[in-house]
């Protein structure tokens, strides 16, 4: 199935903001997590959506469906849309410029949300994190975990997927600069030992395949 998938990063303060939220507790919590049921149930349409005050968005068009994937508040959720025949072939006719994102809105933005979908909880917590310390990379590949945007040798740094979110995971070791340009990402991280793993973003949540 045909797919095209576009990543916005309006703000990388996600970890930051879900650890502000957890450290609330009480009526305040609780308060603010009735306001956060509130905005979701109020979206009616994917303009609803991209009208929001989001941290983050990525969205991805198939060929009968329209699907956004954002947080808001340190919070994640997933909608989708039925994208009828016409829309689908004028999204897809679209160049990709500096007026894409408007063109975009105009023609997906009055679709009716089919489904809502919080993903929240399928990110790791603190404690799953640490507890990924001290495996090697192939463990972390044989979990489901994926390398995704790319890494830094200088420091060790692996950005990796895994559900429907994007980690950084550190290892220890060292890979010597003369085989950088050889280097495999999958082969090269197998046998190297977590030194530590934290929340980055939203990975491919829009997956729907």
């Amino acid at each position: 199935m045909k797919k095209i998938l576009v990543s916005v990063l309006v703000l990388l303060m996600a970890a930051m903001l879900l650890t502000g939220c957890g450290a609330k507790g009480g009526k305040e919590a609780e308060t603010e997590r009735e306001g956060q049921e509130e905005i979701i149930d109020s979206l009616k349409t994917i303009g609803d959506v991209i009208a929001l005050n989001k941290e983050s968005e990525q969205y991805a068009f198939y060929s009968d469906a329209a699907v956004y994937a954002f947080g808001v508040d340190g919070r994640y959720y997933r909608v989708s849309a039925h994208m009828p025949e016409d829309v689908s072939e004028a999204v897809w006719a679209l160049d990709y410029d500096e007026q894409y994102e408007d063109r975009v809105a105009e023609l997906v933005g009055p679709l009716p949300i089919d489904s809502v979908e919080e993903l929240t909880d399928q990110m790791l917590t603190k404690e799953e994190m640490a507890a990924l310390v001290g495996k090697t990379g192939k463990d972390l590949l044989d979990a489901g975990w994926y390398n995704d945007s790319g890494y830094s040798l200088e420091t060790m740094e692996f950005w990796m997927a895994y559900g429907p979110f994007e980690y950084t995971v550190t290892f220890d070791g060292k890979v010597p600069e003369a085989q950088w340009d050889t280097f495999d990402a999958d082969e090269g991280i197998r046998d190297l030992k977590v030194r530590s793993v934290e929340f980055l973003m939203l990975g491919d949540a829009t997956n729907i395949e």
